[in-house]
């Protein structure tokens, strides 16, 4: 019974831990793909306008009416002010002569966010018809007639009308931009008259989007990020990989003055935080000149005491037998630590490999301190200068940090094999 319990308690504090390690990850993604909101709400809608508010919609646009030549278009509130727990509508009077006749609002809405236009309407005597329009800030327009989601024009008792916002042409809308961006929704009169009322004009989100992704990389210089990023860590990790290795390698085979004290110094070492060492480090690359060059971002990471200490303890560990049989065999150390050491610490070059890419690729501090142009930032670096840019816009920052989290749990998940067989082959070896 005891032991049961005890099985209980260890995977249900098992599965605590996971779901904390994996909550963040999950909600990362899932807000990414949010046409909009925070970490744990939604938005479903827009309410453009429900004509409660005065002269403005719901968003603080104006509403206006255009007409040339023998045109006429006219609107009118009902009731004319806003009174208390009474719905207020919109009146749209028009009379289509030789010239345009228009109501239009102000939306400055990307469509591409959206999955359909909504209204509620009804005529005065049933059959009235406009075009619906989405044009942009230069004019441009796209639209389509009302006949063609509601056969016969309006009728007289009010319903719902939903639009596909994929119905419109959105390309015809700021072409020379990502974005399809509507600056005004325009109701357009091609012919006849009439009188019909509007009410809750609105935009309804789509449920998810990929359109984050590519408005973060097109929105600043990412590109140059990601190869800052996959640069120095491709450097830092080979060179972790070679002096780490050979660094052990002496440690555990070789007998050199001070050796017991070097070692004692670089396992001291693994205690310093970070932050200590930010002030020299930065004031020694200032005096070398390498200030916003990759020299500094590179050349202090190449070798880490905790790599050293891995590769020392795991070579400690191979049988020395393979190696006097290569001396034997006229093998020179070189030969020996490429041909020998080099394939048996295969699985802690493994460990080391992946933990070194993945804390380079990550890592902010240095980056952030030792950079101050657009063309030296690191994904990390950029990520946060875009959070500052443009406030916390959590759907695109999201989508920025599953742009920067990916290749490493790309790498992590193609290469977890290696990292266990690199922590537990070392109880086994010899």
């Amino acid at each position: 019974m005891r032991e049961r319990l005890a099985i209980l308690a260890a995977v249900s504090v098992l599965t605590v831990m996971l779901a904390m390690t994996l909550a963040p990850l999950v909600l990362m993604f899932y807000t990414s793909v949010k046409p909009t909101g925070t970490l744990f709400q939604r938005s479903e809608e827009i309410l453009v306008a429900d004509f409660e508010v005065g002269q403005l919609n719901s968003i603080g646009g104006p509403f206006a009416v255009t007409a040339q030549g023998t045109s006429k278009v006219e609107m009118a509130f009902l009731p004319p002010e806003p009174v208390v727990r009474q719905n207020r509508r919109l009146s749209i009077r028009y009379e289509k002569g030789d010239g345009p006749a228009r109501w239009s609002t102000r939306i400055s809405q990307d469509m591409r966010k959206f999955s359909f236009l909504e209204f509620s309407a009804k005529g005065e005597v049933g059959g009235e018809s406009f075009t619906i329009e989405l044009a942009d800030i230069k004019g441009r327009s796209t639209g389509l007639g009302l006949q063609k989601f509601l056969r016969g024009g309006l009728k007289t008792s009010w319903e719902t009308i939903r639009i596909p916002v994929e119905a419109f042409n959105l390309t015809v809308l700021t072409p020379s931009l990502p974005e399809s961006q509507a600056e005004d929704l325009v109701f357009s009169f091609d012919e006849g008259a009439g009188t019909f009322y509007v009410d809750d004009v609105k935009l309804i989100f789509k449920k998810w989007t990929y359109n984050n992704y590519w408005d973060v990389l097109i929105s600043g210089p990412f590109g140059r990020y990601s190869w800052n990023s996959f640069f120095i860590a491709i450097a830092v990790t080979f060179g972790n990989l070679l002096f780490s290795t050979m660094v052990g390698y002496a440690f555990a085979r070789r007998e050199f003055p001070f050796k017991k004290l070097m070692f004692f110094m670089i396992v001291g070492s693994i205690a310093i935080p970070p932050q200590v060492l930010m002030v020299p480090v930065f004031i020694l690359m200032k005096h070398l000149g390498w200030l916003n060059t990759y020299w500094a971002l590179i050349v202090p990471n190449l070798v880490a005491p905790f790599n050293i200490f891995l590769m020392r303890q795991y070579i400690s560990k191979l049988p020395l037998a393979v190696e006097e049989a290569a001396r034997i065999d006229g093998a020179s150390e070189y030969q020996i630590f490429t041909r020998v050491i080099i394939p048996l610490s295969q699985p802690a070059l493994a460990v080391v490999g992946i933990n070194t890419f993945m804390g380079s690729w990550n890592t902010f501090l240095y980056p952030f301190l030792l950079t101050n142009t657009v063309e030296m930032r690191t994904l990390p670096v950029g990520l946060a200068l875009y959070k500052s840019l443009h406030g916390v816009d959590w759907v695109h920052l999201m989508a920025g940090s599953a742009i920067t989290a990916l290749p490493v749990i790309v790498v992590f998940l193609c290469f977890q094999r290696y990292i266990i067989e690199g922590l537990t082959r070392g109880s086994t070896v010899g």
